[in-house]
C-alpha cells in the first residue's frame, strides 16, 4: 500500500506518521548508550571484520538459493546502480544485485579483476569511510560545525516548537524557509517565508513528517550540486526550478506548452512542467499569472522544488566553477574525512568566488550521494563519475 499523495512531499510521497516516528526514535536512541573512550578504535575494528566477511556472507546466501542473485540490470535496478554496472563493465567488474526476498535492497556483491569481492549498499567505498565525520549527514549539527570554522552555511537553526521557531525567525533576515530536519530531499520544505504568519504555516509542514524543522535565511541564486570524489572536485551541476524564460510575446502558458515539447520531457527522467496550484503560488509571488506576458529574458519560476518530477532541470557547470569555490568543496570534504560528498550549495553565481557574494552556502551534505544526475544532465556535457569511484577504489 503505497502512501497518499501529498503536495508537500510531491513525487516521493512517504507516510506522514512513521517518518515522524522513525526519525524521533532515531534521536532518542542516539544518546542512551555512553561512548567509552577508545570506542572509536573498537567501532573500526568491527567495521573492518564486518567489511571482510560480508561479501562471503551475502555470496553465500545467493550459491544456496536463500536469496536471489541479478547478474543484469533490469527495470528494478536503480539509476546510480546501473551507471556503476556499466561502467564496471568497462573495467573487468563483475557487479551482482542481492535481492532478499526478490526485493531490490540497493546492495551489490562485485568481483574486481584482481580477484578481490567486496559489498555494498549504493556505492563502493574504500576503507577511508570508515574515518568519516558520524554528523555529516545530520544538517543541523553539521551547519553548527562549519559556523564554528567560517564556512558558508545560513544563518538559522532548529526549532522544535513554534516558540523556537519564531525567535530564531526574529533573529535572522526574511525570506527564511522551513524544512525537515532530517531525510528532506525537498519534501516538507517551504520557501518565502517573510512573516511569522508564513512562518507558522512552514513550521506546521515542516513537523509534519519530523519533530525538529530547520528555520534559516533562504539564500539567493540556483541550487548546484558538487560531487567530490577521492578529496577532488568530480564534477558540478545547476539544479534548475522548473523554468521559463519570456520573449516579451508570448503569455506563460504558451511559453511552458512550447518547453514541454522537448524531447527529454518525456521521460523517464525529466518530466513535463505542470501550470497547477503550485505554479500558480510561485508566480503569484514574482507577481505573475499564467496570462501574464513576462518581458524578454525575465527568468520566470514555476514551482517552489527543483526536483525532476515536477519539472526540474539540470545543466551541467563543472567547467564554470570559480577555483575559490573548487577549494570550498574539496575543503568541505576534507573537514568530514568522507571519500565522496554530494554538496548542495546556493549562490547567485557559480562563476564568481563565494567570498565576494552575500547570501550564498552550504545546504547540506550527502554520503550517498545521486552521482548518476551528472552522468544525464538536461542540457551540457555528461561527467563520468561512475569512473572515478571505482579509480578511487582501485580499479
Amino acid at each position: 500500500m503505497k502512501p497518499a499523495e501529498c503536495i508537500e512531499c510531491g513525487s516521493g510521497a512517504v507516510y506522514h506518521r512513521i517518518t515522524y516516528v522513525s526519525i524521533l526514535m532515531d534521536e532518542l536512541t542516539a544518546g542512551l548508550i555512553p561512548i567509552p573512550k577508545g570506542s572509536n578504535i573498537f567501532t573500526r575494528l568491527v567495521q573492518r571484520i564486518e567489511r571482510a566477511l560480508t561479501p562471503h556472507f551475502i555470496d553465500s546466501l545467493m550459491r544456496f538459493n536463500l536469496a536471489k542473485r541479478v547478474t543484469e540490470p533490469d527495470e528494478h535496478t536503480q539509476l546510480l546502480a546501473l551507471m556503476l554496472w556499466n561502467e564496471g563493465k568497462e573495467r573487468g567488474i563483475v557487479m551482482e544485485e542481492f535481492r532478499l526476498f526478490d526485493l531490490p535492497r540497493n546492495i551489490f556483491l562485485a568481483r574486481l579483476p584482481n580477484g578481490k569481492k567486496i559489498a555494498f549498499e549504493g556505492i563502493p567505498l574504500p576503507k577511508s569511510e570508515l574515518e568519516r565525520v558520524h554528523w555529516m549527514d545530520d544538517k543541523a549539527e553539521l551547519k553548527k560545525r562549519f559556523r564554528k570554522i567560517g564556512l558558508p552555511v545560513a544563518k538559522g537553526g532548529d526549532a522544535r516548537s513554534l516558540h523556537q521557531a519564531k525567535k530564531i525567525f526574529r533573529s535572522v533576515t526574511p525570506p527564511v524557509i522551513a524544512k525537515p530536519h532530517s531525510g528532506s530531499g525537498s519534501r516538507h520544505t517551504t520557501l518565502h517565508l517573510v512573516t511569522e504568519e508564513d512562518l507558522e504555516r512552514g513550521f506546521r509542514i515542516g513537523n509534519e513528517v519530523s519533530p525538529r524543522v530547520v528555520i534559516e535565511e533562504e539564500l539567493v541564486g540556483p541550487v548546484y550540486r558538487a560531487t567530490v570524489v577521492d578529496g577532488k572536485f568530480a564534477a558540478a551541476l545547476r539544479r534548475d526550478q522548473p523554468y521559463v524564460t519570456g520573449d516579451g510575446r508570448r503569455t506563460i502558458t504558451e511559453l511552458v506548452e512550447e518547453a514541454n515539447t522537448h524531447p527529454a520531457r518525456g521521460g523517464p527522467y525529466f518530466h513535463p512542467m505542470q501550470l497547477d496550484e503550485a505554479a500558480e503560488a510561485e508566480l503569484a509571488w514574482q507577481g505573475l499569472a499564467i496570462d501574464s506576458i513576462p518581458e524578454a529574458g525575465r527568468k520566470v519560476t514555476l514551482h517552489q522544488k527543483i526536483n525532476w518530477s515536477v519539472g526540474g532541470t539540470t545543466a551541467d557547470v563543472t567547467d564554470e566553477v570559480h577555483p575559490v569555490n573548487v577549494a570550498l568543496f574539496e575543503e568541505v570534504a576534507r573537514v568530514l574525512k568522507a571519500p565522496i560528498v554530494g554538496l548542495d550549495f546556493i549562490i547567485p553565481d557559480i562563476t564568481r568566488s563565494w567570498k565576494e557574494q552575500d547570501r550564498c552556502g552550504i545546504l547540506e551534505c550527502n554520503s550517498m550521494p545521486f552521482f548518476d544526475n551528472h552522468h544525464l544532465p538536461f542540457e551540457g556535457k555528461p561527467r563520468n563519475v561512475a569512473a572515478l569511484i571505482w579509480e578511487m577504489n582501485g580499479v
